[in-house]
Formats: C-alpha cells, structure tokens, sequence
C-alpha cells in the first residue's frame, strides 16, 4: 500500500552538524527532499528564522495537506526544544519556531532517535528490539522496544557517544571524561590522520571513511577508528541484548573502511554468551533520510486520529 498522491504530508526538517534538509513525508514514510541549505557559522536564531520561511512557503505550496511540522535536531529534547547540540554549542532552542503560525502541530525529536524510529518501522518483520548507532560529528543512537524508543526521566536517552568508551585523559564539550565521541571528533581525527579538516565537517569525514586511496595515516585511522565503534557497539549489545543492529550516519562507512578491523573489534568484545548467535550488524535501509522518515512518522502518530479524519474529509474529493 502507498500513500495517496493528494493525500496529507508531514513538513519535516533535519537540522545536522553543518546543514539543514526541509522535504515532505507521507504516510507511508516516503519522504522527498525540496530544500538543503548549509548553516557554519550561522547563529541558530537567524536559522531558525530561515527555516521558518522555507517551512511556510512549502506548506503555502501544499494548499492544505499539511498534517504537521517535524524537525530532527543533532540532540537531546524536552518540550519541542532542543536541550543542548553539544559540538555546536547550541542551548535550550525553542526549535517549534520553525512553525509560521501556531496553529500547527509541531513535533521534534533527536535526530537519532527519529531514525531509529524510522529504521524499527522498516525492517521486515519488525524486531522486538532495535539498536540504532549513528556515527555523524559525534555519536549518537537509541534502543528501541516494539517500535517505540525506550523511555527515561528526562528524554536524554540514545546519547551513547558520551558513555566512558574512549580516553579518560580527554575532556567532553559535554563535561565528561572519556567519551566515546570524542574518538570521532574532527580536529582529532584531522591531527590523527595528518590531513586538514574542512568547514563542513561532516563531507570531509565521509570523504576520509569513502576515499578509494587513503594515506598511510589516513587507512590507520580509519582501522582505529571502525574498532573503535565495533568495541562500543560490543559494549552496547552486552548491555542491552538486542535482536538487530542498524548503522546510521557515516556509521556504516567507518565498518565498510576496516571490515576486519570492526568484526575483530566487536567479536573481543562480546560476552561469550553473545559471541554464537550475535545480533546482526546492518546498514540502515532508510539512508541518510532516516531522521526525516521517523519524525514525519512521528506527526502521524501526533495528529491522526478520528477528529483529523473527519477534517480531511470536509476538503472534499481529491483527484490524482
């Protein structure tokens, strides 16, 4: 089944380390990209605000199909707000301002957890347990049970990168000592590796883990960096036990750099008893549009229901 061609759409937006995603998502998950724009540099009230005026005019283009709002930000969130973007040092953002008016429903999630979302959806048949692993300027992900993310006090759930994975020698933007991301951050990588980073930190990453002919220096990093998540990913399967587990981001492209390298790194680092029947360790089937799918799905969930059935219906017939 599809969904209707004239049917409702989900606006949705995925704010990510260096550039932003505006598109639709309809009912059946399938999401088309219609704007992308870079923000380096940009404070986020100013893009807020462009985000704000893109969102209105597309939702002026849809003539009414718009269900709701979804925006996907690079962190944790409470009350439509993003909580803290550790590596972009953002704060306690009113992220539903995006919305041109207030009437609309607005949801917004990490960015992690609405992929993970997304990937428990797509997956056939569903597994009972899901852990999703993002590898983007950071780590993040989420553990999922029967669709739904795993609940917790505050909504800071999924921030795997700051478990004490790495050097304990090492400081956190984040305030802690030792965490995992901080194997993946940019400016280490750079020095590890003897290359120079570039502004959009995420392209020059996929670049160093996708390069058909790597330095010395860069094919070593790249084999300590793919054990580096095979380890973490060890600890999190003993820890949580799940039925599968996804690789979204560029976590896929760190495995695929040092295939061996990873494998060797999660086998040492399983239990024993995980090591004869391991979860399996698979790309994520949605892609990069992932967080968009899960947060569009998201509004779905938020608004469908019989008094939003019975508003579409007054719209009358509609054709293809």
């Amino acid at each position: 089944m599809h969904a209707h061609p004239s049917g409702p759409v989900a606006v949705v937006v995925d704010v990510r380390h260096g550039d932003w995603r505006l598109g639709t998502c309809d009912l059946d998950g399938t999401v088309r990209v219609i704007a992308t724009g870079q923000h380096g540099g940009m404070t986020p009230g100013k893009l807020l605000a462009r985000l704000q005026a893109r969102v209105g005019n597309l939702m002026r283009s849809l003539d009414g199909r718009v269900a709701g709002i979804g925006v996907a930000v690079p962190g944790p969130t409470a009350d439509n707000r993003l909580v803290h973007a550790t590596m972009l040092g953002w704060h306690d953002l009113e992220v539903a301002r995006v919305a041109p008016t207030p009437d609309v429903p607005v949801v917004v999630g990490n960015d992690a957890t609405m992929a993970a979302m997304a990937e428990a959806r797509l997956h056939t048949p569903h597994p009972h347990t899901l852990l999703h692993v993002v590898v983007e300027v950071g780590v993040g992900g989420a553990f999922i049970v029967d669709g739904r993310p795993t609940p917790s006090a505050r909504g800071l759930h999924g921030e795997f990168g700051h478990l004490p994975f790495g050097d304990p020698g090492v400081m956190c933007p984040c305030g802690a000592r030792g965490c995992w991301a901080a194997a993946f951050d940019v400016p280490a990588v750079a020095l590890r590796a003897k290359l120079r980073a570039e502004p959009d930190s995420r392209a020059w990453l996929h670049r160093l883990f996708t390069d058909p002919d790597p330095s010395p220096e860069a094919r070593e990093t790249r084999t300590a960096l793919a054990a580096d998540l095979g380890r973490g990913i060890a600890g999190l399967v003993n820890a949580l036990d799940p039925d599968l587990v996804t690789l979204g981001g560029l976590a896929a492209q760190v495995r695929d750099a040092s295939p061996a390298g990873f494998e060797r790194a999660v086998h040492i680092g399983l239990m024993k008893v995980h090591r004869d029947r391991p979860p399996g360790v698979v790309a994520a089937l949605a892609g990069e549009n992932a967080p968009l799918v899960g947060v569009g799905l998201s509004v779905f969930d938020r608004v469908l229901d019989a008094e939003m059935l019975a508003r579409w219906a007054t719209r009358g017939p509609v054709t293809t």
